[in-house]
């Protein structure tokens, strides 16, 4: 009896001793089987090191990402958004660096990841480094420093993750008397699914801003609390809110002084399908928009929009979605395929309480609604080469436009047209309004036809 429980102790203790070499092992091919995606999709791995320990393991990796045009249509394949191209030049050809750290106890805790750009394309460097070896010594410091850094936390066991952007507060003077000024504060997510392109991902970000400015220029943009949260299961199926308190953009120079604010921004939208078919829905709120400039000044207050496009072809949009990256002529191709299928889109609400202009003349509200469909052509194509005009017998649609008087009047004031426009006006107590109808190829206005 003493003898069987020795042998198991000792089994049991071989089994606790050899668990971390097998946590490694397994850790070890989930990472290159990680790594072996990433290689087909565009980045190169350059640099790698290691180093183990009995219970911890961390791992280095240096790639350069020679095709972000692959990256970019893998990135696609879980999420619709896409990189502007003028980020995909600057990134084509860098450096990017990534730190894993994690324990080789299997799902004793979380993985570390950590990812920065090491150097940016270096052509791009070089040419910085010939005509401005200050800020290509400051920029260079700014990357060996990892200062921009994306830090996650992700759990093998359960596919979730948090993690944060490192905070950036980078002052840089581009030359004598100039100076700009990059911010980056409290960014923090949490997600589940795929690291590179979650499924579900809830974002905040406390400040963001980036300001330009000397002795008779000023340029700023800054976001202030914005909130995310979205579920992405494919083109045709998801959902996104955002919640913003705060935008400013500001441009001040000799010729003009540009002011554009927006306060308290809502803004939804989704997608879903049924019968083959997919509906885009797209709902915001904004409580207060202001822009200002040396010729023009006005205020919006309580600016709503709510519009969806029905009836969309499944296959169509989808390929047209996933092919947003590729060239103009690719993407006209496809978005006319989708077109020749038909769709139906309908604005419920875009509307405003009030318009206010040189922040004293109050003009009242206006709102639009409209349902616009165009019919199911295979000759699509081919009708929009010979003449537009004769997709006309495709389009239907309804529209109603209500404001109130004051802002009618302020609109019509000084217009050449302004006799044209009275003559198909229509007006109760409060308001003038057109019902604007197009069918069979005619165009009428609060019942009169349009010549």
């Amino acid at each position: 009896m003493k003898k069987t429980t020795l042998i198991l102790t000792l089994i049991t203790l071989l089994i606790i001793f050899l668990f971390p070499f097998f946590g490694n092992s397994f850790m070890q091919k989930l990472i290159d089987e990680n790594i072996q995606v990433l290689q087909s999709q565009g980045l190169v791995l350059k640099k790698s090191t290691k180093e183990t320990g009995y219970l911890n393991t961390k791992q280095h990796f240096e790639f350069v990402l020679q095709d972000t045009q692959a990256l970019q249509n893998y990135l696609r394949s879980y999420t619709k958004s896409a990189v502007p191209p003028a980020v995909e030049k600057i990134f084509q050809g860098a450096t990017i660096g990534a730190d894993v750290a994690y324990s080789n106890i299997p799902f004793s805790k979380a993985v570390t990841v950590e990812v920065y750009p090491l150097q940016l394309v270096n052509t791009l460097m070089q040419e910085m480094k010939k005509n401005n070896p200050q800020a290509y010594r400051y920029f260079s410091d700014f990357l060996d420093a990892k200062g921009l850094l994306y830090h996650v936390e992700y759990n093998v066991l359960s596919n979730d993750f948090n993690g944060f952007v490192k905070d950036i507060d980078a002052n840089y003077s581009v030359k004598k008397n100039a100076n700009m000024r990059m911010q980056l504060e409290g960014a923090r997510f949490s997600g589940e699914g795929n690291i590179f392109a979650a499924q579900k991902l809830t974002f905040h970000i406390q400040t963001m801003k980036l300001a330009l400015e000397d002795a008779a220029n000023a340029l700023s943009f800054e976001i202030n609390n914005l909130q995310n949260r979205s579920e992405f299961t494919s083109f045709s199926h998801y959902t996104t809110d955002t919640k913003v308190f705060q935008i400013r953009f500001l441009m001040k120079n000799s010729q003009d002084d540009i002011n554009i604010s927006l306060d308290n921004a809502d803004m939804a939208s989704s997608a879903s399908e049924k019968d083959d078919k997919v509906v885009l829905h797209s709902k915001s709120f904004i409580d207060t928009l202001v822009f200002h400039t040396n010729k023009l000044d006005f205020s919006l207050k309580a600016l709503n929009s709510d519009i969806s496009i029905e009836d969309l072809d499944k296959q169509s949009y989808e390929k047209f979605s996933q092919l947003l990256a590729q060239s103009k002529q690719i993407r006209q191709q496809v978005l006319l395929a989708m077109l020749a299928h038909g769709l139906h889109v309908k604005v419920s609400d875009l509307s405003f309480e009030n318009i206010t202009l040189n922040s004293i003349e109050e003009l009242g509200s206006m709102k639009i609604q409209s349902d616009l469909k165009i019919a199911q052509d295979k000759d699509f194509s081919k009708k929009l080469k010979m003449s537009p005009l004769l997709l006309l017998e495709n389009e239907e649609m309804n529209m109603k436009i209500r404001m109130a008087k004051a802002l009618y009047l302020k609109m019509i004031e000084d217009t050449p047209a302004a006799a044209v426009i009275v003559s198909y006006a229509k007006e109760d107590a409060q308001s003038v309004y057109f019902d604007i109808v197009f069918k069979d190829s005619k165009l009428t206005v609060n019942g009169k036809v349009v010549q």
